[in-house]
Order: structure tokens, then sequence, then C-alpha cells
């Protein structure tokens, strides 16, 4: 038998059913368009309501990474408007706002045409474009996007990426930190006053590193150097001698040549491990940066009067460097004969870092104590691509070659950074004093005799 069904009931179904068909209230929506040759989507207000569609274009652009397709927003809170003056966020929301009340409004009057919405938004674009002319003396942060974009150079040359990287990092730290303190950032507020509260700031809410503090504020007044000399300002307040954060000196690891021997004599049967063990004494051998020593070209690699040799102008200096192939390195250029490039296939520095310190954990560089801020710390935990490059350096200094020289391929301007970068010991150094103690005494004696 079948059950009986309030006609109640009925009714309630039936009005659920036309409540659900019935039309959403319009929403305004923000889609990319498809990438232009430079990687970048411009950025359109969709705004679809009653059979009709206003799609508007503002003017702005982004890379597609960087936008939450979810949130419709951009992934980075403190992102501006090319020209640096707007966070784009507050743009967004700016126009979705406008695009909705100009709609409710106009409703009153029957379904809107999209000129009248076009119009409010060209009101407030213009709105905001005017007041920016109004007071169109250059920001900090505007010239800050002037370096982002590489705009200005040293004596003509391009910055690396690296370095528009960090000039990134530090516009993110300062809009980060005007946002948190409320407190206004430009060419005339940076004084010491700042400079307390800006190190505060990094140190206990962004729990930064000393050394990344310090290139914040190196960079900070890199921007305010290139502001006096444009006449942006005259405030000079940031070369005081207080307005300096000293790094700290970096106790990172190199390995001896014996370990390095060791290491390339390992055996090894995961096949990734040994490519990333074999991509490291390479490195270890020609003393370049991974992003170089990890990207080596087949016409990288040249000969002149029977030796081979590596020449190739480093991704961060510009620099040309010509570096001799020893042994190991043509062993390994042999060992890959048959990859275009002569040598293991390239993987991300991340990863690279992380199967190293394996490797080195096969090869049982298990000491501890190896540098004094990290005493429990074992050898193969400390060991990263880096390494490979102060290795080098390294090595090379403690054989009595030319520092003058070793420089040319490091890229080290001065004796004093040079040395700095190097990792020699109090032991390293006893043993080198020893050594010399030895000769001395071995040519007196033969002197006497």
């Amino acid at each position: 038998m079948s059950p009986v069904v309030s006609p109640d009931l009925i009714i309630f179904s039936t009005f659920r059913k036309r409540e659900g068909t019935m039309p959403r209230k319009p929403q305004v929506n923000f889609r990319l368009k498809p990438e232009d040759n430079d990687g970048l989507s411009n950025i359109v207000l969709d705004f679809a309501y009653q059979k009709r569609r206003l799609r508007y274009g503002f003017g702005q652009s982004i890379k597609p990474k960087d936008w939450n397709e979810k949130k419709q927003r951009v992934k980075d809170k403190l992102a501006t408007t090319n020209d640096g003056k707007f966070a784009l966020n507050d743009m967004l929301d700016n126009l979705e706002s406008t695009c909705l009340r100009a709609y409710s409004e106009a409703l009153k009057d029957g379904i809107p045409d999209t000129n009248i919405l076009k119009h409010a938004l060209d009101t407030l674009i213009d709105k905001n474009h005017n007041n920016a002319e109004v007071s169109n003396k250059p920001t900090l942060f505007s010239l800050a996007q002037r370096f982002i974009n590489g705009e200005i150079k040293f004596r003509g040359k391009d910055k690396s990426q690296s370095s528009l990287d960090n000039y990134s990092a530090v516009t993110k730290h300062l809009k980060a930190y005007q946002t948190f303190s409320k407190l206004r950032v430009d060419f005339d507020t940076i004084d010491l006053d700042f400079f307390y509260s800006y190190v505060n700031y990094l140190k206990h809410k962004q729990k930064l590193a000393v050394n990344t503090i310090a290139k914040d504020i190196s960079i900070i007044k890199v921007f305010m150097g290139e502001a006096v000399d444009l006449e942006y300002t005259d405030n000079m307040k940031f070369r005081h001698k207080k307005f300096a954060f000293n790094e700290e000196e970096t106790d990172n690891v190199y390995l001896t040549e014996d370990e390095l021997t060791q290491l390339y004599a390992l055996k090894i049967a995961n096949k990734k491990l040994e490519e990333v063990r074999d991509l490291f004494i390479f490195g270890a051998w020609v003393g370049l940066r991974f992003s170089d020593f990890s990207n080596i070209k087949p016409e990288n690699i040249i000969q002149i009067d029977g030796d081979f040799f590596i020449k190739m102008i480093t991704q961060k200096t510009k620099e040309l460097v010509i570096i001799p192939c020893n042994p190991v390195v043509m062993e390994i250029f042999e060992k890959y004969a048959n990859r275009p490039n002569r040598l293991p296939k390239t993987i991300s520095n991340q990863k690279f870092n992380e199967y190293i310190k394996d490797v080195c954990k096969l090869a049982d560089f298990n000491e501890k104590g190896r540098v004094s801020t990290k005493p429990k710390e074992i050898l193969a935990d400390l060991v990263s691509s880096h390494t490979a490059r102060r290795s080098f350096a390294t090595n090379y200094y403690l054989q009595g070659f030319p520092t003058i020289d070793l420089m040319k391929i490091t890229g080290h301007k001065t004796e004093r950074s040079f040395l700095k970068y190097i990792r020699v010991s109090k032991l390293d150094t006893a043993k080198r004093l020893s050594e010399h103690i030895k000769a001395n005494w071995s040519r007196k004696l033969m002197s006497v005799a």
C-alpha cells in the first residue's frame, strides 16, 4: 500500500523546486585573459545580469601563477597596481562595490544599460588616476618598484634575478610593516625612529634571521641613496652611523680534498643520488655557483691547446670566467658523454640540497662539532649545494694558490670579503703554521750542515 502524502508537503516541495530555479543575485567576477608574450594576463571585471554582460578592463595585469582563482584576487595581499601607487586587491574590491552599487541604483529605473555601469567604473578609475596625479611626487614604494622591474641599473648593467628578488622581498616587508604599525613609510619617514621600530618588527614579528635583517637594511639604504641622487628627497638620516645592522659571520662548512675524494669514490646504488654526487663533485672542482654549474651548456666547454676549459658568463655577476677542467671534471664529462651538456640532469636547488645530505650520510660524514654554532649537528646535515663552491675556494686557498686569482673565479671584489667567504678553521691554520715551521727548520738545518 502506498504511503499517504500530505497536500501541504506537496505544496512545500513544489515551492522549494521553484525557489531553486530562481535566478541568483548578480555577482561581479574577475577573470584573467590569456597570457601575452611577456607571460602576463590582464585582469577583467565580468558582470552578468538580466541577460546582459559587462566585461571591463582597467589596465592591470599579473602573472597567472600569482592569481587565486577561487578568491578571484591576487595571492600576495601586498601586491600593488602596475604603477606601484595602490594595493591591487583594494582596487578590485573598490571596482566590485562600485559596479554593484551602480547596478542597484540604476535598477530603480529598469534594467541598466552596460554603459551606465561602465561610466561608474570609469569615474572610479579616473578619480584614482587624478588623485595620483595630484600627488605626482614619487614615493619610496614607486621607486622600489622601478628597482624590482629592473629599470634602475648599476653603470648600465642589468641587475641579477637574485637582486631583483631581494628588492621585491624588502618591499613586501616594508608594506607589511606599514600595515602592522599603521605608520606611513616614505622618503621623509626613514630615520632612526623608523630603523629601531622596523628592526624590532623584523626580529619579533617576522622572525627573520640576523643576516636577512642586515640585507633588508642595506637595500633600504640603496633605495634611499638612489632617491637622493634623483633629487626625490634631501633626507640623509639613513646615513647616520647608527642606521646600520651588521651581518653575523655564518659558520658554513667546506669539504677537504680527502673528503671530496672519499665522496667521489663512494659506490651508490641509487641512480639519482649518484648523479647528485657527481654534480656536487663537479661544482667543487670548478668553483661556480649552483645556478651556473648546474646549467653548463655544450658551448661552455672549450678546448685550448689540447686542454679543456669552462668558459661562461655567470648569472649573478655577469662576469666572464674561464676555468680549467681537472682530471676529475674530465672523468665526469666522459661518464655523461651521452648527455647534451656532458653532465648529470639538473634538478632544483631545494631537491639538490636534500639529496646531497643523503649522499654524505652514505659516505659516513658523521663528524660533529664542525661548526661552533651547531655543535650537535653532523657534517652530512651541514652540506648543501653552496658547500661545493666554498670547498673549491678554501681548498685552493690552503694550497697557496694566489688569492687574487681565486677571486677572479669566485667573483669577490675585495680580499676582505673573500677571506670571510672561505672556511679555514683554527686547526687548518695551526696545520699550515706547523708545515711552515717544519720547512723553515729543515732549511736552517741544511744550511748549518
